[in-house]
């Protein structure tokens, strides 16, 4: 029986898998799983994943346009006005 904190060769997961998969289970220990002496996979329990929401659509709701003023130009035209509002009155571009 090969304590958990060592490394597993691929050969002895293979043959022992079930019974591995229960003891990472029952003891929350990773196992690292070798192939010729070099680790290639681990295997840890459910509870140790962090599940990471997705990026694409996370931001959704966290921004607030209170004003339209407050949009960044998007013309050239648009652009030169505000750098030109910017340098008259900063104080009008930029709410605190």
């Amino acid at each position: 029986m090969n304590p958990l904190h060592e490394p597993v060769g691929a050969a002895e997961f293979k043959a022992r898998c079930l019974q591995i998969m229960d003891q990472v289970k029952e003891t929350g220990a990773e196992v690292t799983i070798t192939k010729h002496g070099h680790p290639v996979a681990k295997l840890v329990p459910v509870s140790a994943q962090v599940i990471q929401p997705p990026l694409l659509g996370s931001c959704k709701g966290s921004l607030i346009i209170h004003d339209e003023d407050d949009l960044v130009p998007s013309t050239e035209d648009e652009w030169n006005d505000w750098e030109a509002k910017v340098e008259q009155d900063p104080d009008s571009v930029f709410h605190t």
